[in-house]
């Protein structure tokens, strides 16, 4: 499959959260077996990022001269009698023009921009169910860095994630912390925190860059969904996104969720 034509539209469209539930799996699972195509989605990410920076730097950029002529000649220039633009739409239209050209990326990059806030934050949900459906079936290779790296695991994942933490003790709610994996949803880094009970149930808790400055020092009351096979709890902070992920029917997400926004 790593050689299929249709690889990286498939991956693009993954990486978009825009694939059926079905194929999103079969895409996650395969990225979690195949560390070819890991390189080649990685590789994506990385592209796809660094588009955003640039983009993002040419907005500071000076417009040039000669598009600024342009765009005077487009304002001043005479409209016909039956033009279906009112006379100053002729500036705004080739600027609209001049932008979406801007580098060949434009497009894309606003189209991801201005998509509505509960459509970013359906897509990384979906994204981390997906994961979390392949790795909770693993036994042997679960987590990255097990639960005995305590330490190491929060530095790291603080530092890949830019969001600081520590990893919240369960015990209460019957959870045993396993450890820890860094995962890539709607382009961020999340982190995966890991943990069974007793049964042998793996629930997740799992958060990313990227919250709600609106709320503050406060947190968002807490939102369930479901994926699947799965049950989800979220919530936001101003500065970062969190999701408690447990199998359909397990009893005390939301407790967990409680207790892990006390910690994280």
């Amino acid at each position: 499959m790593t050689t299929a034509p249709d690889l990286a539209t498939r991956l693009s469209a993954y990486r978009d959260g825009e694939l059926p539930e079905a194929e999103a799996r079969a895409v996650a699972a395969l990225l979690a077996k195949d560390p070819v195509v890991q390189a080649e989605y990685d590789t994506l990410l990385r592209a796809d990022d660094a588009i955003d920076k640039a983009f993002a730097a040419m907005l500071h950029d000076p417009v040039p001269e000669a598009l600024l002529q342009s765009l005077e000649r487009a304002e001043l220039a005479p409209q016909p009698a039956n033009s279906p633009f009112p006379p100053r739409w002729g500036m705004a239209l080739a600027a609209s023009v001049a932008l979406l050209m801007v580098g060949g990326v434009g497009g894309s990059y606003l189209t991801r921009q201005m998509a509505p806030p509960q459509e970013l934050a359906a897509g990384w949900l979906d994204q981390v169910a997906e994961y979390h459906l392949v790795y909770a079936a693993q036994s042997r290779h679960l987590v990255e860095v097990p639960a005995s790296e305590q330490a190491h695991l929060e530095t790291w994942l603080s530092e890949q994630t830019g969001v600081a933490f520590a990893v919240p003790d369960l015990a209460a709610s019957g959870l045993t912390f396993q450890g820890a994996r860094l995962l890539v949803a709607s382009g961020k880094p999340v982190a995966q925190l890991m943990y069974t009970d007793a049964a042998g149930q793996v629930i997740a808790v799992c958060f990313m860059a990227g919250g709600d400055a609106a709320l503050g020092d406060g947190l968002s009351p807490l939102a369930t969904r479901n994926f699947d096979a799965l049950d989800m709890v979220s919530w936001k902070s101003r500065d970062a996104s969190y999701v408690v992920v447990g199998p359909k029917g397990a009893a005390g997400l939301d407790t967990v969720a409680e207790t892990a926004s006390l910690t994280l």
